[in-house]
């Protein structure tokens, strides 16, 4: 079995010490010479995965695994490195700054109740052709949140498809993007549900809906005791090669979509944690090419 082999067996058992153990396991095929097992400890360092968060560690560790070959680490590198020749990799390692990526971005306000800001150049053309290229040719329907059975669930008001960042799925890259969005809206990324990339192709839309989950309702209720209710979402668009196709909410008059790396967020909630009918939103389809947006729904307790 692979490292990824035993990793996965871990997550399924679901055990008390599985963070724990999956660290052990990954730590230990690195002793052995598994090219892979730095890979994924880049991931684990970064996510604080049964250790502290160390974006030094993690970037040590893609660095490692840049030079035992594997073409994620090497490609990771070149896409975060700066300054550098494309195939030294300890320079390419040594030139990216974490920092940046935790620095203030700048926000424009479009509706202050309920809160909708939009952020230009939140990712560059790169990055979001690097997510994309995670997500393109593996996408599955979209589904939406039963109301009742608290479970995914198909919906005829959702016709686009979606990529989900399961832990496994999971790189640097996107793991700094992640620590982006917490960095710019003040929740840890311990509160995040797994990043999604959403396609939409012509004449696909998600119909007007909430992001929030309804306390009045069984399923919903029982998901908000489990882990909190989803009190922001954060849309990033990935490319502006097509027509309309804008994230629009109806009952306040706001409707905008981004160039390539803008970003759109929104509360769901008021201040008071209460949830905001206002919110109501639609993804609408586009009516010339593909839309590619990544999804990031924050919860206001840490999920774990």
């Amino acid at each position: 079995m692979s490292v990824i082999d035993d990793v996965q067996a871990l997550i399924q058992s679901v055990q008390p010490d599985t963070l724990e153990r999956i660290h052990a396991t990954v730590q230990a095929a690195i002793c052995d010479g598994d090219p892979q097992a730095d890979l994924l400890m880049s991931v684990l360092r970064g996510a604080g995965i049964g250790a502290p968060q160390d974006w030094t560690a993690a970037l040590n560790h893609l660095e490692a695994a840049a030079y035992a070959g594997s073409d994620s680490a090497r490609a990771q590198l070149a896409l975060l490195g700066d300054g550098a020749e494309p195939d030294d990799w300890r320079a390419l390692r040594a030139s990216i700054r974490v920092d940046s990526w935790l620095a203030p971005s700048h926000k424009q306000v479009l509706s202050a109740a309920p809160r909708v800001v939009i952020i230009d150049g939140f990712l560059s053309p790169a990055v979001c052709d690097w997510v994309i290229s995670r997500a393109r040719g593996r996408t599955d329907r979209a589904k939406v949140f039963d109301a009742q059975a608290g479970a995914a669930a198909d919906d005829t008001g959702r016709s686009n498809t979606a990529f989900e960042f399961s832990f496994l799925e999971l790189d640097l890259v996107v793991l700094l993007i992640r620590a982006r969005i917490a960095a710019t809206i003040g929740f840890p990324a311990t509160a995040f549900e797994p990043t999604q990339v959403l396609h939409y192709e012509f004449g696909q839309r998600f119909a007007r809906h909430h992001d929030y989950l309804d306390p009045s309702l069984p399923g919903h209720a029982a998901e908000i005791a489990r882990r909190g209710q989803r009190a922001v979402t954060f849309l990033i668009y990935l490319n502006d090669a097509f027509d309309a196709g804008e994230t629009h909410f109806p009952l306040i008059g706001v409707r905008r979509r981004c160039p390539t790396g803008g970003a759109l967020y929104f509360g769901n909630v008021d201040t008071t944690g209460v949830p905001d009918p206002r919110t109501l939103h639609e993804g609408s389809a586009p009516t010339r090419g593909e839309k590619w947006l990544l999804s990031q729904w924050i919860r206001i307790q840490a999920v774990v």
